[in-house]
């Protein structure tokens, strides 16, 4: 179900060798544009059904969120400050699966039922901050990470997807074979909307929960999941966003039950954790040049 663009792309090329196929009587299909029997309006009209099939696959493609399985469990937090809660998101690390809890402004919680028994991550994205618990360790555990390494994942993050010309890594688990990232990527340049219309003083933000995996000297992307995705005016609040990593948001355990999560309080919140790695785009739309971990 991803998504339309792919955030990283792993594309495999396979080399063939040319067989001349013999000649067939049965002929080629051709195109609206030269179809000899469809007049010039019948092929318009084709175009535009070609155009409007392109645009559905990618709303459809859009739909970023998983519908919870139905099972018996749930979860429940109260949260503060809930005025400014845009969105609270329920992900299961292991399946990669993604659902939008709801927000009870009036009571002030987020809830989510019909998840089945297993281990849960919050996200809640508030307007000028993201508070996430999300697990970020693969299966086969956590170990010191080789700079050159390191290097190699964060350029594979970079240079994939140039839709988006500001990435950052805000944070990372992992081992020499295996690596989890969340991923924050912006495009703030000139954006046009699918009819051609100018998107002006838009950005656009999503999130990213990626798993990576080395073959040889190469990292290749086994898995990535948009959590969110939002256009927002330049300038304003939540332009830039302040991240924080709190543990008690993630690895809840849902039984057979709505479980309840101690109260969460992000006005309470400590100083806010810098992205590991950043990488921006130089202006002008040159070729992207090797990207340079920050301190």
């Amino acid at each position: 179900m991803l998504h339309t663009p792919s955030v990283f792309s792993s594309h495999a090329v396979r080399i063939t060798r040319h067989v001349p196929r013999p000649a067939s009587r049965v002929p080629r299909p051709q195109s609206a544009d030269h179809h000899p029997f469809l007049s010039r309006g019948t092929r318009h009209a084709a175009r535009i059904i070609a155009i409007l099939g392109v645009l559905a696959a990618a709303a459809l493609a859009e739909k970023f969120h998983d519908t919870p399985p139905g099972g018996p469990g749930g979860l429940r937090i109260a949260v503060q400050p809930i005025a400014d809660l845009e969105e609270a998101i329920v992900v299961e690390a292991t399946e990669y699966k993604a659902y939008v809890a709801e927000i009870d402004r009036g009571a002030g919680t987020v809830s989510l039922s019909g998840l089945s028994p297993g281990k849960y991550d919050l996200v809640l994205k508030f307007k000028d901050k993201v508070c996430e618990g999300l697990s970020l360790e693969p299966p086969d555990g956590v170990q010191p990470i080789p700079k050159a390494s390191r290097d190699g994942y964060e350029e594979v993050t970079w240079m994939s997807e140039d839709y988006f010309n500001e990435k950052h890594l805000i944070r990372s688990a992992g081992n020499p074979g295996t690596v989890k990232l969340f991923i924050e990527q912006i495009r703030d340049k000139k954006t046009f909307d699918p009819g051609g219309t100018e998107l002006k003083g838009i950005l656009i933000r999503r999130f990213d929960l990626c798993e990576l995996r080395r073959t040889r000297d190469i990292w290749q992307v086994k898995m990535n999941r948009h959590l969110f995705r939002e256009e927002r005016k330049m300038g304003g609040p939540g332009t830039r966003l302040d991240f924080y990593h709190v543990p008690a948001l993630g690895g809840a355990r849902v039984g057979d039950e709505v479980a309840t999560l101690p109260a969460f309080d992000a006005t309470k919140l400590k100083a806010p954790r810098p992205p590991e790695a950043n990488y921006r785009e130089k202006e002008g739309g040159g070729p992207k040049s090797r990207p340079k971990r920050k301190p």
